[in-house]
């Protein structure tokens, strides 16, 4: 028998630290993970219905960077679908674009970008657009049909330009895209803080409750009483105080936010952090070790933000990444934020997001009812267990 255990001990172990090199591992692939995007959600809202713009669009969409996905009818219903999230970049070519090239008149592109969540998008979309103009500047100088632009190489000729950029950002006004990456690293300071408080927390009552029943080994053998309260009135105090940080902080870069909009924020931000406590909370009820507990919460930390869709775009990551972002709350939370604080729109565009969050929280907070059940059968047993052997040394005292 003991062969088999100490066949079955190597291969557990084994497994385990393959499992832990795994993801260490695809974290330090992560860092070095090709983040540019590729295949940017386009649309494009073509006014001049010519053969100038139709060589855009054609060089638009052979670039390996752009994704002409839509088409849209004018500029209103393009600001739609970036507050809606369905594109990234929206591109506008105005009126007569063609006729005032022909006349030697300048023309300006309209490049709208999506000023939210991964930083590169914009930036990049930006560059590959400049780029494209540039070279259609280039063939147009040297008297290239606009018929044929986009078959020539990229050099010679610097003259003014007919064709130029300028870019606008949608989400409020307020916000620099900047400013706009804040809720991302604010989401990696919920993480810790949410869960840390909790730890302290129960720990704190069951160095206490040990000096009353020394038989109880694990936070889930407190009585009820010392396990709930601590959980919620953690989740008040961390909710209220990032919340509170979180718009003091926005109020620092003089951002305004109207009355809707904040609150909406408040019960995004609130959720959040309500599903990371329900995560402590089912780990500290397990484990007694704090030191264990604060290895895994960073073992949690680390890869949620690594695949969160802020350093790395979402399409850009391969199959397992993807898994693991998804498989964190952080991911679901940043999805729901910036549509609602960046772009002012409702909570029922998102509700696919907090949905997820509410099922975080079900299923940790769940499992932790059913560990509180087993703890508290335990304690019985182990209070009996206690009694029976405090009777029985009484009586061989005497």
């Amino acid at each position: 028998m003991k062969p088999l255990k100490l066949i079955a001990t190597i291969l557990l172990r084994t497994t385990l630290v393959s499992l832990a090199l795994i993801l260490f591992f695809s974290l330090m692939a992560g860092m070095y993970y090709k983040s540019s995007p590729t295949k940017i959600r386009t649309a494009i809202v073509d006014e001049d219905q010519s053969p100038l713009s139709r060589s855009i669009i054609y060089n638009l969409q052979q670039s390996q960077y752009i994704d002409v996905c839509k088409q849209s009818n004018d500029y209103l219903n393009l600001q739609k679908l970036i507050d809606q999230g369905v594109v990234d970049v929206g591109i506008v070519i105005p009126h007569n674009a063609y006729h005032n090239v022909l006349n030697k008149q300048n023309v300006t592109i309209l490049a709208v970008l999506n000023g939210t969540a991964n930083p590169i998008i914009p930036k990049m979309s930006l560059m590959m657009i400049n780029k494209i103009i540039m070279t259609l500047n280039i063939q147009m100088s040297m008297h290239v049909r606009v018929e044929e632009l986009g078959g020539m190489p990229n050099t010679r000729h610097a003259k003014q330009p007919l064709l130029s950029v300028h870019e606008r950002v949608f989400y409020d006004p307020s916000l620099s895209m900047e400013s706009s990456m804040l809720p991302a690293f604010m989401g990696l300071a919920m993480q810790i803080v949410s869960m840390l408080i909790v730890l302290f927390a129960l720990l704190s009552n069951l160095k206490l409750m040990k000096t009353k029943m020394s038989f109880i080994k694990l936070p889930r053998q407190m009585p009820i009483k010392a396990i709930l309260p601590p959980f919620v009135i953690s989740w008040l105090i961390v909710a209220t105080a990032i919340n509170v940080a979180f718009f003091t902080t926005m109020h620092l870069f003089h951002i305004d936010v109207d009355n809707t909009t904040l609150w909406n924020t408040v019960w995004i931000i609130s959720l959040f952090v309500l599903s990371m406590e329900s995560l402590s909370f089912l780990l500290v009820l397990n484990i007694k070790s704090s030191a264990l507990i604060a290895g895994i919460i960073t073992l949690i930390v680390f890869p949620a933000f690594m695949y969160s869709g802020y350093l790395i775009p979402i399409n850009q990551m391969a199959d397992l990444p993807n898994m693991i972002g998804n498989a964190f709350p952080l991911r679901h939370y940043l999805q729901a934020l910036y549509p609602v604080f960046n772009h002012h729109q409702p909570l029922t565009l998102v509700y696919h997001q907090l949905n997820s969050l509410w099922l975080f929280v079900a299923a940790f907070f769940g499992t932790s009812v059913l560990t509180i059940i087993i703890g508290q059968l335990e304690r019985k047993y182990r209070m009996k267990k206690f009694i029976k052997e405090e009777t029985q040394h009484k009586i061989e005292e005497k």
